[in-house]
């Protein structure tokens, strides 16, 4: 069970680290510029930038909570057997 009790402890890290840093994971990759909006006629310039960023973070703080649940669920399954 020590595998699964290090695997857990690496992937909650990783997910951690990516919902910790997502803001500078965006800045650093651009990934604010890839963001396609629907109604981005109706936003100003700064609303546009300003959406199209917060929109970007949440995405990555999403990917590392989905990478932290592994994680967890690993943690759970080598502790429980005791």
């Amino acid at each position: 069970m020590l595998v699964l009790e290090i695997l857990g402890g690496l992937f909650m890290a990783a997910g951690a680290l990516m919902v910790a840093a997502a803001k500078k994971i965006v800045k650093r990759y651009g990934l604010d510029k890839k963001v396609v909006l629907e109604h981005e006629s109706e936003l100003d310039e700064t609303e546009t930038e300003e959406y199209k960023t917060l929109k970007a973070t949440v995405n990555i703080k999403l990917y590392g909570m989905l990478v932290f649940l592994p994680g967890l669920v690993f943690l759970l399954i080598a502790f429980s057997n005791g």
